[in-house]
This record gives structure tokens, sequence and C-alpha cells, in this order.
């Protein structure tokens, strides 16, 4: 479902843009950010747990990941392999107490 009113997402976002917007973002007083830690966490938790789960299942696979896949195929999913390994280490230096 594509919504007209949704904002378009850039191509590339500068450090700078980044902050800009970091800076200028209006705080919602109603919402602590110790309660949306809260509501993400189990959330999180369960993301951590399926992706390690799928990772787990792509090592089983070995070598025969590629037997039905051409070469670009199985390079696409060695990177999808290192963006969910670098995902989970992002997300264990996000904890809380890190």
């Amino acid at each position: 479902m594509i919504r007209n009113d949704a904002p378009t997402i850039p191509d590339a976002l500068s450090h700078r843009q980044l902050n800009q917007w970091l800076e200028s973002a209006v705080k919602d007083p109603s919402t602590s950010a110790a309660e949306e830690i809260d509501t993400l966490t189990p959330e999180l938790a369960r993301w951590a747990g399926q992706t390690r789960s799928l990772l787990q299942r792509i090592a089983q696979e070995g070598e025969s990941i590629g037997a039905q896949r051409s070469p670009q195929q199985v390079m696409a999913l060695g990177s999808f392999r290192t963006h969910l390994v670098l995902a989970l280490q992002a997300l264990k230096a996000s904890q809380p107490g890190r």
C-alpha cells in the first residue's frame, strides 16, 4: 500500500544533514525516552532471535547454498548475511548500559 502523503526517502544523506535533522527534531513531551526503549525492547529481542536463527540456517547450508543459485545470487546472499551480522552488532552496541 502506497501512501501519497508519506515523506520521500532520500537516496543519500550526509552526516551534516542527519545532525541538522536531529537537532531540529521536536521532542514529544508525552513520551519519555525510557518508555520508548521499553516498547522497543521485546520487538528488538524477537528480531535478534529470528536473525540469529536465519544466520545459523545459512551457515548450515554451507557450500550447497550455491548449488541452485547464480554467482551473483550467492554474492548477494553473502552481502545480505554480512549486513545481518553488522545489524546484530549495532543492536548490541545500542543496548542500554553499553
